[in-house]
């Protein structure tokens, strides 16, 4: 493979930068050429790659073409070749208003695009689970055009600005997801739309997560896979139903929905501060600090979840003594009942406390309900202002 990394527009190598060169110099014939292969191009004003005109010299229009040039492994020929039938394929298509379209109510409310990933790409969210599935994967076109709206949609987040992000992670979310589906449907969609997204969406993906992916669908992935380039291959993590620290090294808990084990509601927290990921081994305690108060009277909001199974969990306010503290100064702000843990699918613990001496507020979460597996948990607090 070539090494592309002196082929982004904030750090362009001297060769990279005359492919850059000769590739600009070829947009009007190319243009030229998709206006003579489609009707449609023809009758549009201008040609755009993601609202970005190709006829108007730009650092915006620099970076799409060097996504082409990284994806053709710095052919400028296959390049140029491909920015042609891209053109011709989204006046075809009318991939310019099928951003805006309405789709059937069984491609809706299945997708988030929200937040950004710890290298600051926007993050899409898809969750299949309770997706119609003989509906959504059944008609080929229809999926493809489902999935591009809503990468349409996506890189609208971008800035096309020269050292910022310029991909998209997207999460795909499989619990829920009956093993006895017919494959077969979804093969034939996904690939479909794997195929388009490879020729006509360069460099657009950051990184792909698989949540609560199901082992038996592992032979669906493979089928697929063939069809993307192995470098694109490598941006994609499989990962199992326990498996959140590895997903929130990617996103961070306050970007990651409720329901997939983050902190993300609808509609969102009041609460801005960053959160805190707790493992907790099995039969373990783990206590963390939510707040510092220097200043009282203050009104402390604080939040706290596990992220799968369950844990039992305590929110204390300690004062401040200036040195060490005894549990019998500690107040219980509120706890898990006796005997009942607090479980994932119950989504975020919240509440309030209002301080009236200086001290810390504090969350400790005890594992006692399992003997082998250790808990993730996620948690934050910050005092009104």
């Amino acid at each position: 493979m070539a090494d592309l990394s002196c082929c982004y527009l904030h750090n362009l190598g001297d060769a990279e930068r005359q492919k850059l060169a000769d590739l600009r110099s070829r947009l009007p014939k190319l243009v030229a050429r998709a206006r003579a292969e489609s009707e449609d191009a023809r009758a549009k004003d201008k040609l755009t790659i993601w609202k970005v005109s190709l006829e108007d010299e730009s650092e915006a229009t620099d970076i799409i073409l060097l996504k082409y040039i990284r994806a053709e492994e710095l052919d400028v020929d296959k390049a140029a070749e491909r920015i042609v039938q891209t053109l011709v394929f989204r006046s075809d298509c009318k991939i310019d208003e099928l951003r805006d379209a309405e789709l059937p109510d069984y491609f809706q409310g299945h997708d988030v695009i929200s937040g950004h990933d710890v290298l600051g790409r926007p993050v899409m969210i898809s969750r299949f689970g309770k997706m119609d599935l003989p509906k959504v994967f059944g008609d080929v076109e229809a999926f493809v055009r489902y999935r591009a709206k809503l990468m349409e949609q996506a890189m609208e987040k971008i800035s096309f600005k020269k050292g910022e992000p310029e991909e998209v992670t997207q999460i795909h979310d499989y619990s829920g997801v009956p093993l006895i589906f017919q494959t077969s449907q979804v093969k034939g969609s996904v690939s479909a739309v794997t195929k388009v997204f490879s020729e006509h969406y360069p460099e657009t993906k950051g990184k792909a997560i698989f949540v609560n992916f199901p082992s038996a669908f592992a032979k669906l992935w493979k089928g697929f896979s063939v069809f993307i380039p192995e470098r694109t291959l490598k941006k994609f993590q499989i990962l199992g139903e326990n498996d959140h620290v590895a997903l929130f090294e990617n996103i961070v808990p306050e970007f990651v929905p409720e329901a997939l084990g983050g902190m993300l509601r609808s509609p969102p927290s009041s609460l801005s501060a960053p959160c805190q990921v707790v493992p907790v081994r099995a039969r373990g305690t783990e206590e963390r600090t939510l707040v510092e108060v220097a200043q009282a009277p203050s009104t402390l909001d604080w939040e706290l979840r596990v992220c799968y199974f369950d844990i039992a969990y305590e929110v204390i306010f300690v004062p401040s003594t200036g040195g060490g503290y005894s549990s019998a100064e500690e107040e219980v702000v509120q706890r898990s009942e006796t005997g009942r843990l607090l479980a994932a699918e119950e989504g975020l613990a919240t509440g309030q406390y209002i301080a009236k001496v200086p001290g810390t507020l504090k969350c400790r979460f005890r594992n006692e309900g399992a003997w082998f597996k250790s808990r993730v948990c996620v948690c934050r607090g910050e005092a009104r202002k």
